[in-house]
């Protein structure tokens, strides 16, 4: 996975973290074929400990080696970032976006980030 690839490479210069947010297409919800066809099939949890057990299942199948933080059950992060259903950020130490990629899945462009994280470091 390259986003691992990028956080071994920078990791010592700048910190990473993932952010596990509400679902984007949970089974009580709008649920995608890609999900079915992968096994990722799971219901919008209503507690943060149900979202931790989901971000835990997404770490080990997705083999996430940077630290992953989760947003609160008021969906804070995904409210000022837009996140969902996937987002990569590079902010600077003040915390001011420098560099966001469009949001979904077209959008996730990990080449645009790992620019991004180069200039910034």
């Amino acid at each position: 996975m390259r986003l691992n690839e990028t956080y071994h490479a920078f990791k010592d210069r700048m910190d990473f973290y993932c952010i596990y947010i509400q679902e984007a297409h949970p089974t009580d919800g709008w649920q995608v074929a890609r999900n079915l066809n992968d096994d990722v099939l799971h219901a919008q949890p209503e507690t943060i400990e149900a979202r931790a057990k989901i971000a835990e299942v997404c770490t080990l199948k997705l083999d996430m080696q940077m630290p992953m933080l989760l947003d609160n059950m008021s969906n804070e992060v995904d409210t000022l970032y837009a996140g969902l259903p996937e987002r990569l950020y590079v902010l600077n130490s003040d915390g001011v976006v420098e560099f966001r990629t469009v949001v979904g899945s077209p959008g996730f462009d990990v080449e645009a980030w790992e620019a991004a994280v180069n200039r910034a470091v």
